[in-house]
This record gives C-alpha cells, structure tokens and sequence, in this order.
C-alpha cells in the first residue's frame, strides 16, 4: 500500500502546478530527455574529471552544490558555471538541520558568483512538511530523482550492485555524485548507453519545464 501511494504522488508531481513544488520525474511527452544531476560537490578530486567528460561528450548536467564546497573550491564551481550547467541548491554542509536556513545560506554564497540556484535537492532526499511549505513559499521547486546510480553508496559499501543503465526512460531525473571515483569511472558508460537510445540529456529545469512558466 506505501509503495502504491508513493507511486501516486510521484506521477501527480509530473503535473502542473504540483510539479512547481516537487518533483521525482519529468512527464514523458515524447520528448526522449533526461537529466543528469550530481550532488554534494564541487569536489576536487573528482569533479574535474566528471566535467571532461561531460565536456568531451557534449552533454549539460546540473550540479546541486553544497555551500561549504563552493566556499572550498571557488574556482570548481566557476567552471561549472563557464561549462553552462544548471546549478542547482542542496545546502551547506549535508546536513538536514533547519535547512531553510541552510538554503538561504548557500543561495547567498552562489549569488556571489553571479548566480542563482532555481531548485533544491534535500541531503539523503529528506525533507520535512515545513521545509517543504518553505520552498513552495519562497518559490524554489524540490527537485528529487527517480534513478539512483548508486555510485555513492557503492563507494561506502552499503550497496553491492547498480541498477541497469536501460531501465532508464525518458522523463528520468538521473542522481549521481560527484564526489567518488565509482561517478567519474562509470559517468563515460552511462553517456553512451543514453546516446545508443537516442535519450537527450538537458538541465532539470528544461526537463521538468520550470522555464516555460
């Protein structure tokens, strides 16, 4: 029954205005789109090797950054930033206390890049009624995701496989981290099995329409 109800919402959130609060997926219109999004960087391990590649591939992703790490590695994010990928807000320092203010912090910490973070991704998808009222009010769409790569959990061993690249479709809001080798090792795979079935990665605010409205 709680799997069937969580199907439900998350199929309701495809649809105007409840996506403009939340979303998991975009719907499938026949536009055969993903996106691609990677959390808790900019890393400096990592990251710059997951911008070769989607440089080299052609492809724009969107990064949900935490403020802490932008304040770490200014020029990390500059280069997202100059590559053209969306920008996306997923707090401070990953943790899940009073994150309205954490949103606002690392929305201030963006904006003096000379940017703007359009939509939110709560640390370990969690996210409380009042956090939840509070983006909605301050006009900031949650932005969760309906594929797990799992890259993260893998590297910490509390996952032992991936699910298949194929059972990706269009309308999937991809979740990975740039943050571990496992992201920057397999990232080459994923683009190409998306590109053999002709799947179009774009920014999640062009997936979910947010744009056009």
């Amino acid at each position: 029954m709680r799997g069937l109800i969580k199907r439900s919402v998350i199929r309701a959130a495809t649809r105007w205005p409840l996506r403009r609060v939340i979303s998991w997926r975009a719907r499938d219109r026949g536009r055969r789109e993903v996106a691609i999004t990677f959390d808790d960087g900019p890393h400096p391990d990592y990251t710059p090797g997951v911008l070769d590649e989607l440089a080299e591939s052609g492809v724009k992703a969107t990064f949900f950054v935490l403020g802490r790490q932008v304040e770490g590695h200014p020029g990390l994010f500059q280069r997202i930033r100059a590559a053209g990928h969306e920008v996306g807000n997923h707090g401070y320092d990953h943790s899940v206390v009073d994150l309205p203010a954490q949103i606002e912090r690392t929305g201030t910490i963006i904006a003096g890049f000379g940017s703007r973070a359009r939509t939110f991704r709560p640390p370990y998808g969690r996210l409380s009624a009042r956090t939840l009222a509070w983006t909605a009010v301050h006009g900031m769409p949650v932005c969760m995701w309906s594929f797990d790569v799992d890259d993260s959990r893998r590297h910490e061993g509390k996952v032992a496989e991936r699910r298949p690249f194929d059972e990706i479709g269009p309308g999937d809001i991809i979740l990975l981290h740039d943050d571990n080798p496992i992201c920057v090792a397999e990232l080459p795979e994923l683009l190409e099995d998306l590109r053999r079935r002709d799947l179009r990665p774009v920014g999640v605010s062009t997936l979910l329409g947010y744009g056009s409205r």
